[in-house]
């Protein structure tokens, strides 16, 4: 990790004063669309005060709102990249593949009467 990283992924270097401030939706809107949706400012809200596998995207409070930079940005995707790469490829998270089954009517069917049965044994 760089310099401006400590032990646990989070970075020391704050905002400088010569980068450009971004509210969290302006900076939203920079971002690249994942799966063919936009990173929601609510998600850098939650990068900034959570954290993200132990990264914090950096900030500063105008205000009522935070504001960070695209040096911010880039730092903080950078960092999430050279932990992937500490990381080996068969520990790190798979995506879901699980599909649900649509309900069927005759599937729905069976479900009410079983929880019409339960509902008569109960007294109800």
């Amino acid at each position: 990790m760089s310099d401006a990283a400590n032990a646990t992924g989070s970075i020391d270097a704050g905002i400088g004063p010569d980068e450009e401030l971004l509210t969290l939706s302006q900076a939203a809107k920079c971002l690249p669309k994942v799966d063919g949706r936009k990173v929601c400012n609510t998600t850098l809200w939650r990068w900034c005060r959570l954290g993200l596998r132990g990264v914090s995207l950096q900030y500063v409070r105008v205000g009522r709102r935070l504001c960070t930079s695209r040096p911010a940005l880039l730092r903080f995707f950078t960092t999430l990249s050279q932990l992937d790469r500490q990381v080996p490829p068969d520990t790190r998270a798979q995506p879901r593949t699980m599909k649900r089954r649509p309900i069927t009517s005759r599937r729905r069917q069976r479900a009410l009467a079983e929880a019409d049965a339960v509902l008569e044994r109960a007294g109800i």
